[in-house]
């Protein structure tokens, strides 16, 4: 066993040993000749927790600090549970949108998303950042629930652009 190791070492600092490498200067021509693709894609799986919830505040514009309860709603997706897979999801910054002068965060919507049991108990409105299904005071607003099994295509290349207008 020990003879192993010590010959497993030995040819692993010979192949380090033996490997080189070189960095050379490259000229400004040669580099203006090399041609990239900005922005991400993205291909990810992601597993959730039987009371895993999602939260989104509205303050109107204000933090979340400064914000009145009255100037203050919450969207809950409350008990989601399941797994969501995607491919092919893309954000690039694009200078010159359409030749509109604008630049744009543009996303391409993935090729394919795979939900495996996917759902919620549901997706709600509400003052509060709690879900309360009880009429009254600080209720919630039940808006649907969600169960999904399977595989959403997308069509090529989807695209959403987002600018400044002003």
């Amino acid at each position: 066993m020990i003879k192993k190791i010590i010959l497993t070492m030995i040819s692993s600092c010979s192949l380090v040993l033996t490997s080189q490498a070189e960095l050379l200067p490259m000229s400004d021509e040669v580099l203006n000749e090399v041609s990239g693709q900005s922005g991400i894609t993205l291909n990810a799986k992601v597993i959730l927790g039987d009371e895993s919830s999602i939260v989104f505040a509205n303050t109107s514009g204000k933090k979340k600090a400064d914000a009145t309860p009255a100037e203050t709603g919450y969207l809950i997706i409350d008990e989601l549970q399941g797994a969501i897979e995607f491919e092919g999801l893309g954000f690039d910054l694009v200078s010159d949108l359409k030749n509109s002068g604008k630049s744009a965060l543009q996303w391409t919507l993935p090729k394919k998303i795979t939900a495996t049991n996917l759902k919620t108990t549901g997706i709600y409105i509400s003052s509060t950042e709690e879900v309360n299904p009880t009429p009254g005071v600080n209720s919630s607003t039940f808006l649907m629930g969600l169960e999904m099994n399977g595989e959403l295509s997308m069509p090529a290349n989807t695209q959403i652009s987002l600018f400044i207008v002003d």
